[in-house]
């Protein structure tokens, strides 16, 4: 047995904090604590199970998550599809009015192109009168009712481009 091999197995002992070491005067004392090591465990079996809690409740409020997000992502596929559909079937109209080329589908076609063109200026009409009123009226700045009424300077009426 070497001089150094005790000393070198308590110093072993004592970083696997399995014993204390104690220093009295000029001399070392090593010491089992038995309780002390039950306590060590205990406490971090406690923690363990803190942790455990923790993530259980983590767990339980990604499966919420989960959950509500399974079903936004099936109602916006049901969604997808019936927009699909209708999207198919608005093609498919356009395409028996161009296969026909029925001149009466062509004039109800045109009467609601200039309805809605109809609708469009006086909408336009209102906003410009509106951004008038503000101008003369209210003393507002011309940019500052641009603003308001959330329009930019290249708002106009629109522009005829219905086929003659």
């Amino acid at each position: 047995i070497n001089n150094n091999s005790v000393a070198d197995i308590n110093q072993s002992l004592v970083d696997d904090e399995l014993v204390h070491k104690e220093k009295v005067g000029i001399f070392y004392y090593y010491r089992l604590f038995p309780a002390k090591k039950d306590r060590v465990l205990h406490l971090q079996h406690e923690q363990t199970l803190r942790h455990i809690e923790k993530y259980k409740r983590k767990i339980a409020k990604a499966s919420v998550s989960l959950a509500d997000a399974k079903r936004e992502r099936a109602k916006k596929i049901a969604r997808l599809a019936e927009l699909t559909k209708e999207r198919q079937v608005a093609q498919e109209e356009l395409d028996s009015v161009k296969e026909n080329k029925d001149p009466q589908v062509s004039l109800d076609l045109k009467k609601e192109l200039d309805f809605v063109k109809q609708a469009a200026n006086r909408w336009t009409d209102n906003v410009i009168n509106c951004k008038s009123y503000l101008v003369k009226e209210r003393r507002v700045d011309k940019r500052d009712a641009m603003k308001i009424l959330e329009i930019t300077s290249a708002f106009d009426y629109p522009e005829d481009k219905i086929p003659k």
